[in-house]
């Protein structure tokens, strides 16, 4: 066998380009995982943001569809409102039979979400339900329902109510000085 035979049958990787291959994958990996993070942040508060806004609408449609004043409400379990400002631990819709703004026994559920991790989701302290009239039209003042996570106000997101029902989105951050964990 001639040696030009012996260098055909030699094949392999030689240190530097072993080396080189290595540090492409590395600068890769250190631009790729921050963004897929920060993608699956961005992924997890929208989600959750629409799952509220979904539950908000379905409140007020069955509320003008059905003729009855309907809440929807923070609770942590299927059967109560929890009465404090604090969305993430659940929330629930149901029909308000004898408007006092809490669930009874008899008073149909129409739907029970359940707790959402590594979000904050809160209302102010005042607005600690939200009832659609049968016209559409949800009392009381506008309330702002406030999303934030461990990235802080420049990542938060809120919805928003206003009296006539018109429900409202915004998903690129909010002013520093609000109150986001």
């Amino acid at each position: 066998m001639s040696t030009r035979d012996q260098k055909r049958d030699q094949a392999g990787l030689t240190a530097l380009e072993l080396i080189v291959t290595m540090a492409i994958i590395a600068v890769l990996l250190a631009t790729g995982v921050p963004a897929m993070k920060n993608y699956s942040w961005n992924l997890r508060m929208k989600t959750t943001m629409d799952q509220l806004q979904t539950g908000l609408h379905q409140a007020r449609s069955h509320a003008i569809s059905h003729n009855s004043q309907t809440v929807i409400c923070p609770a942590t379990d299927d059967s109560n409102c929890s009465g404090i400002s604090v969305w993430q631990n659940g929330w629930i819709i149901f029909t308000d039979i004898n408007s006092d703004r809490q669930k009874q026994d008899s008073e149909p559920l129409q739907h029970h979400a359940d707790a959402v991790s590594m979000l904050s989701i809160s209302s102010s302290m005042s607005r600690n339900y939200i009832r659609f009239y049968p016209n559409g039209s949800a009392p009381g003042s506008n309330v702002t329902i406030l999303f934030c996570d461990k990235r802080g106000a420049a990542y938060a997101g809120t919805i928003t109510v206003s009296n006539s029902g018109r429900i409202r989105m915004q998903t690129n951050g909010i002013e520093p000085s609000e109150n986001c964990p």
